[in-house]
C-alpha cells in the first residue's frame, strides 16, 4: 500500500524533530516552504502538522507558525497519547526489542470481555500473549484480542514481528483511534515470574481498545509494564471552559 504524501511529510518532520534538527522551541519552516520541498499542497502539509500536534511534538501559534514543544526524554519513555506499534516505538527510541510469543489461540468474546473491551459479544477473536524484552530486559507483557473477521491469518511469525505492519501493509486496514485506561495494580504470580520488577510488587496496566477508520473496534490489548525505569508521556490540550 502506497504511503500517503501527508504521512511522508509527517515522518520526515518527526524524524528531524527527534534528531534535534529542529530543537525545543524552534519553529518549523512555513507551510509554503514545506509544500515546495515535498511538491505538494498546503492542505497536505496541514494534515501532516495535525499529526505532529496530536503526538505532542509541536503546537500551532496563530500568526507565528508551528513551534517545537518536544523535549528529549529518557530512552524508556513511551507515548500514551498516540497510536504507535512497539516496533515503531523502539526504533524511535533506539532500544533493542525482542518479542517472545507465549500463546496464540482463538476464542469467542463473552459478556465480561465485551464489557471491558467494547468488542461485540459473540464475535470470534484471535488471542495471543507476548513477552517484550527491551535491551534484553523483560519489561512488558501483552495480551491482545483481534477480531478474526477483520484481522485474519495471524501467525506466530507475524505476532513476533509486527502485527500493525501486517494489518496496515498487507490487509490495508487503517488504524484510526484508541481509547485507553492506565492503572497501577499489584503484581501477579505470572508478572513476578516473567517480568523484571527489581523488588517492586506492582505493574502499570494499560488497556487499549483500538478502532479502524469506520469506527469499528477491532483490537483490545492489555499491556502489563514493569515500573522499572519506565515512564509514559502525553500532551494535554486545554478544553474550552463551560
Amino acid at each position: 500500500m502506497a504511503q500517503a504524501k501527508y504521512d511522508q511529510i509527517f515522518q520526515a518532520l518527526r524524524s528531524r524533530i527527534e534528531s534535534g534538527h529542529y530543537g525545543y522551541l524552534d519553529f518549523l519552516p512555513s507551510e509554503n516552504a514545506v509544500a515546495r520541498e515535498f511538491d505538494t499542497t498546503r492542505n497536505t502539509v496541514r494534515k501532516a502538522i495535525a499529526l505532529l500536534v496530536a503526538q505532542g511534538l509541536v503546537q500551532t501559534m496563530q500568526g507565528r507558525g508551528v513551534q517545537v514543544i518536544r523535549r528529549p526524554r529518557p530512552a524508556s519513555t513511551f507515548t500514551i497519547g498516540g497510536i504507535e506499534s512497539m516496533t515503531e516505538a523502539v526504533s524511535r527510541l533506539g532500544i533493542a526489542l525482542s518479542t517472545h510469543m507465549i500463546c496464540l489461540e482463538t476464542a469467542t468474546v463473552d459478556d465480561d470481555l465485551a464489557e471491558r473491551s467494547g468488542l461485540a459479544a459473540g464475535a470470534r477473536v484471535t488471542v495471543f500473549e507476548r513477552l517484550r524484552l527491551l535491551d534484553d530486559v523483560p519489561l512488558i507483557m501483552d495480551r491482545s484480542c483481534f477480531l478474526t473477521e477483520m484481522v485474519p491469518g495471524l501467525s506466530p511469525q507475524i505476532v513476533e514481528s509486527s502485527v500493525y505492519r501486517y494489518i496496515e501493509g498487507e490487509l490495508g486496514l487503517r488504524v484510526a483511534t484508541a481509547s485507553r485506561e492506565v492503572r497501577v495494580e499489584p503484581a501477579t504470580a505470572q508478572d513476578r515470574r516473567l517480568l523484571h520488577l527489581a523488588g517492586m510488587d506492582c505493574v502499570v496496566v494499560v488497556s487499549s481498545t483500538v478502532f479502524d477508520s469506520s469506527g469499528t473496534p477491532f483490537e483490545y490489548t492489555v499491556s502489563r509494564h514493569s515500573p522499572v525505569d519506565f515512564a509514559f508521556q502525553t500532551t494535554a490540550h486545554r478544553l474550552p471552559s463551560p
